[in-house]
Order: structure tokens, then sequence, then C-alpha cells
């Protein structure tokens, strides 16, 4: 745009134009569509004449922002508006309109339009090839530049298609059967889709301004904003089919969730992620196409990028003790990144990554409890593995214990003394019979600690195998034996049964027979203490 003039008075045109968005004297609103379209288009002239002019727009938009009168402008120069057809007419464009295609690519068509004289469209590209290469059914400009007139302009439409108004046109609203759905303003989606386009307004011109502090939205409008997150995120929980309405706010809500993260928005983007992630998981009951629905939407929120944002600012809130709002984020993520987060585990050299990664899956729970399944061979390495115990110790259960079994029989001590840990933690009523599987395979280490853990679970099966254990010589060094005898004494007391009533008095009342010793003073002891206990228990 070479014509400083004209560059002038179309960023006078925007400030104005941007002061009726702001105040609704645009157009009533009767049509949310519409009223995103003119967003849409504004922030797209913005960013198109800021390319031409930064300075120029960035002090005159930083003036309107702050209702001071705009200077260096002869009164008879600025062009006041009452709708956006004036700049179309201003910048000499007679009209437009447009077939099927996406929003953007046709707003980037008229763009170009603005930026030329019209004879350079017709010079450079030709007008027949732009409606051809663009999907535009008719651009009309002038021939030289128009000022603005009373009249409505003209709306032109080519000879197969219907004659239609340009703002619905623009919109995408098309003459054959509509692709999307809009919704009445008096419906439940078009007070939805309302709010979307507030938020949507906002981030728009956020990202337009490159996080400029002129455009932070205020408290008020970050309360808008919250509000609104829950209200859709609200209606998607209630919503039971997918509509054309329901995708088109879905599609609305991943792209204004895009904006929440790379804005740092994390609060705001929680409510929206949680009711997604919770059809994800099977949380919410929905039938599979809403499932389908759901699960694209995480699936294209969990880029690289993304992960990225969200595991910094989540490390940022754990050294500050803030809200963690990017981890729930994502956490929510659920199965969609499991694999990924797991890789990290296994191949990150950074510790503090791995133990971010580990408090994710934390925060994600059971779900994560199928992958890890698939991950636990025996080519792992035992650093991983070990890991992946002390995961299963924080979100298994019961039903995940025979998961750990093989982990209690891994080369690695590590891995074992962490598997044990974890089933003690998790294993519920298996706990018993789990350890008492494995309690003839695993080194004395662990056997001291399964036959206390069968003491304290009160395992009745284990009774018999813990006598023949005490019975049966071994190999053991004389203080090692002592231990074990010991061991078992304790357990088979606090475990209760009569059964071994018989055992322990004979190895309590045990004495030394010419030359023949009898059991050791601690563990006669012990099993004087064992008789007691279990007397106290059938009182």
């Amino acid at each position: 745009m070479a014509d400083v003039d004209l560059q002038l008075k179309a960023i006078d045109a925007l400030v104005h134009i941007h002061s009726a968005i702001k105040n609704d004297q645009l157009y009533q609103p009767a049509d949310p569509t519409i009223t995103n379209f003119i967003e849409t288009l504004y922030f797209h002239l913005v960013e198109t004449l800021w390319q031409d002019a930064p300075l120029v727009f960035a002090e005159l938009e930083k003036k309107a922002l702050y209702g001071e009168k705009i200077l260096n402008q002869q009164e008879d120069e600025t062009i006041h508006i009452s709708s956006l057809l004036d700049i179309i007419r201003a910048l000499g464009v007679k009209s437009i309109s447009f077939n099927k295609g996406s929003e953007k690519e046709k707003l980037q068509i008229f763009i170009n339009l603005l930026t030329k004289k019209p004879k350079a469209v017709h010079d450079e590209v030709g007008l027949p090839r732009l409606v051809e290469e663009n999907n535009t059914a008719h651009i009309d400009p002038d021939n030289k530049l128009h000022e603005p007139v009373e009249r409505e302009p003209e709306i032109v439409s080519g000879p197969d298609i219907a004659e239609e108004p340009i703002h619905e046109s623009i919109t995408g609203v098309e003459t054959e059967k509509a692709q999307e759905i809009v919704s009445g303003p008096d419906s439940v989606e078009g007070k939805i889709s309302e709010n979307i386009a507030e938020m949507e307004k906002i981030f728009r011109r956020l990202n337009i301004m490159h996080g400029a502090i002129e455009a932070l939205p205020s408290e008020e409008q970050r309360d808008m904003i919250k509000r609104s997150s829950m209200q859709a995120a609200e209606w998607i929980e209630k919503e039971t089919a997918v509509t054309p309405a329901y995708k088109e706010i879905c599609r609305r809500l991943q792209i204004l969730l895009q904006d929440f993260i790379s804005n740092r928005f994390f609060e705001e983007a929680n409510s929206i992620m949680d009711v997604f992630s919770k059809i994800n998981t099977g949380a919410l009951k929905k039938d599979d196409e809403v499932l389908g629905v759901s699960l694209g939407v995480l699936r294209n929120l969990a880029s690289e990028n993304n992960i990225k944002i969200l595991f910094k600012e989540d490390n940022i809130n754990e050294r500050n003790k803030t809200p963690r709002y990017a981890l729930h984020i994502l956490a929510g993520f659920g199965n969609v990144i499991i694999s990924k987060l797991l890789n990290i585990i296994q191949e990150s050299n950074d510790s503090k990554e791995r133990i971010s990664v580990i408090h994710v899956i934390e925060e994600m729970g059971h779900i994560a409890i199928p992958a890890i399944k698939e991950s636990i061979t025996t080519y792992a390495p035992w650093y991983y593995l070990r890991n992946l115990a002390y995961i299963l110790g924080r979100i298994g259960n019961e039903t995940s214990a025979d998961i750990l079994k093989s982990l209690l029989l891994h080369k690695d001590k590590r891995v074992r003394k962490e598997a044990f840990k974890s089933l003690g933690l998790t294993g519920g009523n298996k706990r018993g019979p789990l350890l008492l599987s494995v309690l003839p395979e695993v080194d004395q280490e662990l056997r001291i600690n399964i036959i206390e853990m069968l003491g304290k679970v009160r395992c009745t099966e284990a009774v018999n195998d813990l006598l023949d254990m005490f019975k049966t010589k071994t190999s053991l060094a004389k203080g090692e034996q002592i231990s074990l005898q010991e061991k078992i004494c304790n357990a088979l007391g606090a475990i209760g049964s009569p059964g071994a009533i018989k055992t322990l008095s004979e190895v309590a009342e045990s004495k030394s027979f010419l030359g023949i010793q009898s059991y050791p003073e601690e563990v006669k002891n012990a099993a004087k203490r064992a008789l007691e206990e279990i007397k106290r228990k059938q009182a």
C-alpha cells in the first residue's frame, strides 16, 4: 500500500471499526456468526496493514485504545464509517462473494485485494485466474478507488450462484445444504457459540498484538473467559449426540484450547480439557461417535510444543507451590500421550525430567496401567522397571497387583525391592496369595520381608508353608537360620491360626537332651510370644 493517504485512511477506518465492534454498533447481535466473522476480518486487516505500516499503525492503535484523539490528520481526511461495507468501498472493491472454502483462505484473498490497486489485480494475476484458483465466486473491483458514498454498494452474483447478502457469503453460509449449523441466539448452542465468539475475539487480538500489554485481557474479561469456559464444558458434558452444531463447537473449542495453552491460560483451559478427558477415559459415558470427537480434540492438542509448554509451566508451579493447572492438562491427555511419557522415562538422562513425567502419570491414575503392563518386559532396563514398579505403587490397585509378580523375581535387587513395596501399598487381598506363590523362589532378604508381610496381612493360607519352612534344614549360616525361624514364629502369631499351636508349643518347650541342642533361646522366646498372641486372638 504505497499511497500514504490511503494508508492513513485505512488505519483510521480500522480504528473506527474496532470501536464499532466493541460497542456492538455494526450489526445487531442476532447472529453470533456474523459478529464472529467481522472480528475475524478486522484482525486479518490489522495484521496486513501492520506489516505495511507498523509504526504508524501501532501508534494510532495505541492512542485509540486509550481513548485519545488521533492526531496528525485533518478532519476532512478522516473516514467516518457506520458499517464494514464503507471500508470495502473506500479501498476500491465494489462487491465480493464466495463459494465453498475455508474462511481463512477467503479472507486472505480479500486482504490481498485491499493491498493493491484494482488495475494491479487485473495486470498481475487476472480476475479469471484469481477466481478459479482461489474458489472465489465473484470479485468486482472498480478501475479506480472510490471515496465513500451514501448508497449501499451493489451486490453482484455470478450466473450460477444464488443472490445473497455479502455478509452471509463471507461467513461461509452456503446456498446449498450448509455443512455447519449456525444456531440461533435463543438456543443453548447459540449462547455457547456467542460465548466462544467473545473469547475468540480476545485471543485474536492478543495473538495479533504478539502479547503486547495493551492486548492483555482485563480482569473482567478473564472472569468472563472462566465463566464461559465452564459453561461450554457443562454443555459438552450434557450433550449425547454428535450434531453439526456439536462438531462445530468442539472444533472451535479445540482452537480456543490451543490459544489458552499458547498464552498460558492454564486455569481457564482446565474445565474444558477435563470434560474431553473424562469422555476419552470412559469416566463420562458417551457413545462411540462422541468419543471419537473428544479423542480427536485431544490428539490435535497433544503436540510436542504444547507438551513442552505445559511441562515448563508445571515445573515453575511446583517450585512456587502454586496450583498445578498445567499438570492437570497434561494428565488429561491420558492414553493419547502415555506411550510418549513412558519413552521419556526410559530414555531421558535428565532425572528431573523423569520425575516430572512420573508425576504426570501419577496424576493420570489407573488409565495408565494398561500401557505400563505392556512396557514390562525382560529386555527393559532395570532403572525403567524400577520406576514402573514405583508408579504402580501410586496408581495401582488389587486388580493390577499381578503385574508386579514378575518384578518380584527380577534379577536386579532394586527392582525386586520396589515391586515389593508397591505390592504392599496396593495389593489388597491379593498380597498374601501372590507373595506366597513366589516365596520359594526369592532371595533370602526378600524372603524375610515376605514372611513379615504374610503375618501382617494375616494370610491363613501361608500357615502350612511357614511351618514346613521352619522345620526344613537349610544351608544358611547359623545367624541367618535363627533370624528366619524368629520371623516365621512372629508371622504365625500375627496370623493367629490354631493350626500352628502344636509346632510352636514343641519349640517353646524344647530342651537339650544327651548333647543334642534344643532350639536357640531367641527362637524359643519367639515361639512363646506367638503362642500368647494366638491365645489372645482366640479369647
